[in-house]
């Protein structure tokens, strides 16, 4: 293969993965997604995002004991947390937390890490988080 050929295919390679990218750095600022589509639909609702939420957040646990431990762990941290059996499906053991803040999306972010990796440690999985809109 000639060098000319070898430079035209590395070219044609490079202009697909570049576009590939572009493509989906587009569409991905155009729809955000996760926490970033949560707070979006809360401003597109009106909600005065510069303003405290009651924000719930959802995990779920193979054991009573472990979701009791989150919870006890989370309400000496600043939330209110109880346990239940979940409703249905996967894990059996539901811990509902609440906690009065600003949902920017650094602040979800950074709580969703948090929360999941608190779940993991014990077996369980963290699910989301909602809250109403204020005005």
């Amino acid at each position: 293969m000639s060098k000319a050929s070898v430079f035209a295919l590395l070219f044609v390679a490079v202009a697909a993965a570049l576009g590939v990218l572009l493509l989906l750095r587009g569409a991905s600022a155009a729809e955000p997604t996760g926490d970033a589509a949560v707070i979006a639909q809360l401003r597109n609702a009106g909600s005065d995002l510069t303003k405290p939420h009651p924000v719930e957040f959802f995990m779920y646990f193979p054991t009573e004991a472990a979701a009791k431990r989150v919870a006890d762990k989370l309400n000496s941290q600043g939330f209110t947390a109880s346990v239940k059996p979940a409703a249905s499906g996967g894990l059996p053991w539901h811990t509902f937390a609440t906690r009065r803040l600003v949902p920017t999306v650094e602040a979800m972010v950074k709580l969703r890490a948090e929360l999941t990796a608190l779940c993991a440690l014990e077996g369980g999985e963290y699910d989301g988080w909602g809250t109403p809109i204020v005005k």
